[in-house]
């Protein structure tokens, strides 16, 4: 298992697309986690791809209610019937996110905000080419919809390879989380989400799990502000294509484990 990942989405696991509108808190530091056992078929239904992905991401909370953040992503391929490991691949990408506003109602609080940031291109296949993909994203958060759950939508697009071949990518995702009413630091998730590229079928992905804040009360024993842990299975459909690749993700998230200097 390696840091990182080179998936497609940029939220930390658990969500395969989806991500909130809420930057990190001022002077605070994330530090989070991410790693997914991937299986995907391909066009033989015999031969399989087994992906070990994992992602290093770090993120610091700036005083105007936005967020940079500095991710580590890679993954190792393991082909079925050839004991050799495919190359492992890594990229490492800078972003910024701002909250623009929030707004607090009776039934529930509409916070909006976008990221933006610059993917380098770190693997060997992308250096030969030496060009940078353009991500970005707007996301619309429902926070405590009827004080019992939460609910993101997100619009995001790509250019890859800008100066190459600009191939455009757009993708949807939408999640909810839903505590449960006897322990609220343990929440049920699921997402819905939807890429497309240029002219490659729609993929679609469905997820669903669980998200546990602080588990085994592990606050009071590694101090920080925060200490999340998620896992979840999800399932990739390709328009056009009979096969389901599937697959279980997880991330761990420290927030303010590393020193406030603000």
């Amino acid at each position: 298992m390696t840091l990182g990942t080179a998936a497609p989405a940029f939220a930390i696991r658990p969500f395969q697309i989806a991500d909130d509108a809420d930057a990190e808190s001022p002077g605070l530091w994330e530090l989070e986690y991410g790693f997914v056992f991937e299986r995907i078929r391909t066009s033989d239904p015999k031969e399989t791809i087994i992906e070990f992905p994992g992602e290093l991401d770090l993120d610091y909370g700036l005083p105007w209610n936005a967020e940079i953040g500095f991710d580590l992503r890679s993954q190792a391929l393991f082909i079925d019937g050839d004991d050799t490991l495919t190359e492992p691949v890594s990229e490492f990408a800078i972003f910024y996110k701002q909250e623009f506003k929030t707004w607090e109602f009776d039934i529930l609080d509409l916070q909006i905000g976008g990221e933006i940031g610059v993917d380098f291109p770190t693997t060997r296949e992308r250096r030969i080419t030496g060009k940078l993909n353009l991500p970005a994203f707007f996301a619309v958060s429902l926070w405590e919809v009827y004080d019992k759950f939460n609910l993101h939508f997100l619009v995001e697009g790509e250019i890859e390879e800008l100066g190459g071949r600009n191939d455009l990518k757009l993708a949807f995702g939408t999640f909810i989380d839903y505590p449960l009413p006897w322990y609220k630091d343990f929440r049920i998730v699921a997402e819905y989400g939807a890429e497309k590229v240029e002219s490659d079928p729609r993929r679609h992905v469905v997820l669903a799990g669980i998200d546990w804040t602080n588990p085994f009360d592990i606050i009071k024993i590694t101090g920080g502000h925060e200490i999340e842990f998620d896992i979840a299975p999800f399932f990739w459909f390709t328009e056009g294509e009979g096969a389901v690749d599937w697959g279980v993700t997880a991330r761990f998230e420290w927030g303010d484990v590393l020193m406030q200097i603000m």
